[in-house]
């Protein structure tokens, strides 16, 4: 029981700490959403790859939305 308490913790820990100095950022990717933590200054236009396109949390949008490229 001590060990699930202590493992709980160190994840909420973690969590806490890694949010304080970084953004979120919400990129799409063939019809699939994926959040990516970047710093404060940083666009997140910036994590934009190849067919990978990222932006700001006000700018989030609906997966669905997003054309997705057609199978071969």
């Amino acid at each position: 029981m001590k060990k699930i308490f202590f493992g709980m913790m160190a994840v909420m820990a973690v969590v806490m700490l890694s949010s304080c100095d970084t953004k979120l950022c919400y990129c799409y990717e063939n019809g699939y959403e994926q959040t990516v933590y970047v710093n404060p200054d940083t666009p997140c236009n910036s994590m934009t790859r190849g067919e990978r396109g990222c932006v700001e949390q006000n700018e989030r949008m609906d997966p669905n939305d997003v054309a997705k490229k057609p199978a071969l």
